[in-house]
């Protein structure tokens, strides 16, 4: 009786040994030997291990898996267009642009640090040349028009209205100057250049008057007409004409006058001079962002985020494509090295490997104890 008792444990033991020791070598197996062994030039059997031989096939099905059942178009569309993960996307749009409006470092210092090509040079050589750009758009469809045209109606009639206040200002400033001393001095001194080539009767008369007689005497009388109504009406009429004439003139004729270049670099030095460039650029973010940022934050971001998810969601097939995210897949999985991919599934599955093995020296040992029955039967 012993002895069958014997036998029957021991035919257990041999096949839970069997049964164990093949499901842990299979298990092994699936990555082990790493790399094909040869004797000669004979390629050893089950070298390499079945994943490093495999290594390419599940690359490729694990790249379409990946794309025709994790990540899937419906899938990302439902998740951008997901309220809560919106909700969150906003959240933190929110604080990202609030922490970068909120900054004090100067746009100069801002600009600098995230490699943006912005400078105060740039920006002026920016706006000079944008300038002249501008400008010569502009005269390639003005330059043929009339000044008239271009100012309109109210423009020019508001010129030529304060044309009168104009005579009126010039015949005063005429009258000033010839009422004074200075005048005065200037009047005399034609007068005795104008007798001087009328021979013996300007002799006369300025021995007889004396050209400061006549001087005083002529003063009075220019200032009268030139303080006239007549006086003003006489020169508003003699401007308005003028008026007239280079109102009716083409633009063209004043570029020429002045040139074109002369005119457009005059121009663009004038609006670089007039933006503060420099003040701007030494300028805190903060500081730039002061008035405008609560509807950035509060209003702009979250309409962008919405619109965002709505426009990604939309061509989220296009993106996909474009990327060629199964190929992503594949090109990671084939350079993950075997002791990797190991290690990996090892630290997932390492319980349930030992599950397995226990399971082979279990079942060995009940086809060990069956056997041994039926050795004892058949003895």
């Amino acid at each position: 009786m012993l002895k069958t008792i014997l036998i029957i444990v021991l035919m257990m033991a041999i096949g839970a040994a069997i049964g164990g020791v093949t499901n842990s070598l299979a298990i092994k197996m699936l990555f082990r030997p790493f790399h094909a062994k040869y004797i000669g030039k004979t390629r050893l059997p089950f070298t390499p291990g079945l994943i490093p031989k495999r290594r390419g096939e599940l690359a490729n099905q694990l790249g379409d898996m990946v794309v025709e059942h994790l990540l899937t178009p419906e899938g990302l569309r439902r998740k951008f267009l997901d309220a809560s993960f919106q909700k969150q996307m906003e959240k933190w749009v929110q604080s990202e642009v609030e922490r970068v409006l909120t900054s004090d470092q100067t746009l100069e210092q801002f600009a600098k640090q995230h490699h943006i090509p912005l400078s105060e040079d740039r920006i002026k050589r920016y706006l000079h040349d944008l300038t002249i750009q501008r400008y010569n758009e502009l005269m390639e469809t003005y330059r043929k028009e009339a000044l008239k045209d271009i100012a309109g109606d109210r423009l020019v009639i508001r010129g030529k209205e304060s044309l009168s206040a104009i005579s009126g200002y010039v015949l005063q400033q005429i009258d000033s100057y010839i009422s004074s001393d200075a005048g005065k001095e200037k009047l005399t001194s034609i007068i005795e250049k104008y007798l001087e080539g009328q021979g013996f009767l300007g002799n006369m008369v300025s021995s007889f008057l004396g050209n400061d007689g006549i001087a005083d005497r002529i003063q009075p009388a220019i200032s009268r007409y030139i303080t006239s109504d007549e006086a003003k009406e006489w020169l508003t009429s003699l401007l308005e004409m003028e008026y007239d004439k280079w109102t009716e003139k083409d633009i063209a004729y004043f570029e020429g006058r002045i040139g074109a270049d002369t005119l457009s670099d005059w121009l663009a030095k004038a609006v670089t001079k007039a933006v503060p460039v420099k003040d701007w650029m030494d300028r805190s973010i903060k500081e730039h962002s002061e008035k405008i940022r609560p509807y950035i934050v509060q209003e702009m971001v979250p309409e962008l985020v919405s619109y965002m998810g709505a426009y990604l969601s939309e061509r989220i097939p296009q993106i996909m494509e474009k990327l060629h995210l199964s190929d992503i897949v594949k090109q990671e999985v084939e350079s993950f090295s075997v002791e990797r991919i190991e290690h990996m599934v090892l630290g997932i599955s390492r319980r349930e490997f030992k599950m397995i093995t226990y399971l082979g020296a279990l079942l060995g040992g009940l086809i060990g104890f069956v056997q041994g029955m039926i050795v004892m039967l058949i003895g």
